[in-house]
């Protein structure tokens, strides 16, 4: 009997030895993609927490906070021993601004006589200018849409004249209605007024801009406005907008008062367009003070392992920045901290570089950690690297972009008309994988089913998308150099662009699991014995080359 117990264990264990080979002969064939566990929901909390907090004042482009911002994650990068990828061996690329401000000394506004004071009496665009002596004419609301066969200007010149409008839309008409360029079937007081030789629009206040007046003289005089790159502004003549002080006064003994004016701008009725007296003129000086002055992106090298393939790079990049801060905003929080947008890309970046760096191994390709600057203000940042790269833009093989990837679906957001949008637990949209690239999109798509096997959902995959994300991000730029990009993201939510994206509503563990799956796509690229193809060239209709 004892025999017989021995003869039958000895069996089961020889009939378990394949098994827990069969099992270590798997673990040992499983995909390779680095130290990808060195992204932990632990370490992004810790990062985000720093990068979303007020101290940063919402990371608008330029200032303070985004100036922190970048010290913090090139501190970081040089502890870990990523080399600078920056200008002149540092890890900041320069990237020139031109603020402009009102000079409140220099700008007056003078009509029929009675000057008026900029701030209390009006506000300008920040467009220098010189206007004397110039007549006025009244456009109603001053849009022509052929469209719709709205004309304003039919029987007026506004050539050398100052053109007055309400500030509004005709009755019945959207921004939707709005179809195709300015300039072909519809143009805006301020493009009309141009085109036809008018010196300046004067625009009447509206209740909102009442409300928001000191939080308006603020933007134009204290805060400014910041330009980027060499483009020609389309509009250059000023917009003065002026208190109801100054319409009712502009229109005393007209054909029609200021007040029955301002009346018929909100109710929606007709209005008839006319020249004011020959009598009364317009003078106004518009004062600009321009400086020139930088942000920074900031970058990240990675060397690879590989004597030749280590000069070719996979791109990791995330914008940085966010809208900052509004102190005439209403309610007690001034901040908008962008956790979601895009602090989750941010530190998500940072971490796959720390994962990376403090790996065993090194991959055969280099990597490229780059955050973007100006994301906000028109991809100014990924515009400016891809125009000036500071490593050869034809040795970068793909670009993965991180926008936005720390918001799910909770509980009842289903029934929610914003949040329903949000990807499920588990599921994240992807832009642009297969779009250049059948390659890329392939190696995409088996890393995630042989690693996490998240949801890819490409509702968004297509530049004809009503929401038009493609252009949105700073893919965009390195798609328009023949790129081959994969985009990640969110959506959108309730909380997008509101000062309500915070750190408490980020949902770490399903955004470690979209970021480890970006690093294992990375990993597998910077060690792939050829770099993607791209079979797909984007059309100059989606580039605008």
């Amino acid at each position: 009997m004892k025999r017989s117990i021995a003869l039958i264990l000895f069996a089961l264990l020889l009939a378990g030895t394949p098994s827990a080979f069969a099992q270590k002969a798997a673990r040992s064939a499983a995909p390779n993609f680095g130290n990808v566990e060195g992204v932990t929901a632990k370490q992004l909390k810790d990062y985000l927490t720093f990068i979303a907090s007020d101290e940063l004042e919402g990371r608008d482009t330029p200032s303070r906070g985004l100036d922190i911002a970048a010290m913090f994650i090139a501190q970081h990068l040089s502890r870990w021993g990523v080399k600078p990828g920056g200008d002149n061996g540092s890890y900041f690329q320069k990237v020139p601004l031109r603020l402009n401000k009102i000079d409140a000394e220099k700008t007056r506004l003078e009509i029929n006589g009675v000057t008026y004071s900029y701030g209390k009496d009006f506000l300008a665009s920040q467009l220098p200018a010189n206007i004397s002596g110039s007549n006025l004419v009244f456009v109603g609301n001053g849009w022509l849409i052929r469209s719709k066969n709205i004309n304003p200007y039919e029987g007026i010149d506004v050539k050398d004249k100052v053109v007055i409008v309400v500030n509004s839309l005709p009755k019945g008409i959207t921004f939707n209605d709005l179809k195709g360029p300015v300039g072909d079937d519809w143009m805006s007081p301020p493009y009309y007024a141009q085109k036809n030789g008018a010196k300046a629009v004067i625009a009447f206040s509206t209740f909102g801009s009442l409300a928001n007046w000191e939080g308006a003289k603020w933007n134009q005089a204290d805060k400014g406005l910041v330009e980027f790159g060499k483009q020609q502004a389309q509009i250059t003549i000023p917009t003065i907008t002026v208190t109801p002080r100054v319409i009712a006064s502009m229109f005393a003994g007209e054909k029609a008062s200021g007040g029955s004016l301002f009346t018929r701008s909100i109710t929606g009725e007709a209005m008839e367009s006319f020249d004011l007296k020959a009598t009364k003129k317009v003078a106004a000086s518009i004062g600009v003070k321009t400086e020139n002055i930088h942000t920074q992106n900031v970058i990240g090298i990675i060397e690879g392992s590989d004597p030749v393939l280590k000069n070719e790079y996979v791109a990791i990049g995330a914008h940085y920045d966010h809208v900052g801060t509004n102190p005439f905003a209403a309610g007690d929080d001034k901040i908008w901290n962008g956790a979601d947008d895009d602090g989750s890309g941010t530190v998500s970046v940072l971490s796959i570089a720390e994962a990376i760096a403090k790996g065993t191994q090194r991959p055969k390709r280099s990597f490229l950690f780059i955050w973007h600057a100006g994301e906000e203000k028109g991809l100014w940042g990924s515009e400016y690297f891809a125009d000036n790269p500071t490593v050869p833009i034809g040795s970068i093989i793909t670009e993965l972009n991180i926008d936005m990837i720390g918001r799910y679906q909770n509980p009842g957001d289903e029934n929610h008309p914003q949040n329903k949008n949000l990807p499920k637990p588990g599921e994240v949209f992807t832009i642009g994988s297969r779009m250049m690239s059948t390659e890329l999109g392939e190696l995409s798509d088996s890393v995630n089913r042989s690693f996490l096997a998240l949801a890819f959902n490409t509702k968004y995959d297509d530049p004809k998308d009503p929401e038009q994300f493609f252009y949105r991000s700073d893919h965009f730029n390195y798609a328009k150099k023949g790129i081959p990009i994969i985009f990640y993201m969110d959506g959108s939510h309730a909380d997008y662009h509101q000062v309500s994206d915070s750190v408490e509503k980020i949902n770490f563990e399903q955004m470690e699991k979209v970021a480890r799956t970006i690093m294992a796509t990375g990993w597998t690229l910077a060690n792939a014995a050829k770099r993607p193809t791209v079979d797909k060239p984007l059309p100059a209709s989606v580039t605008g080359n």
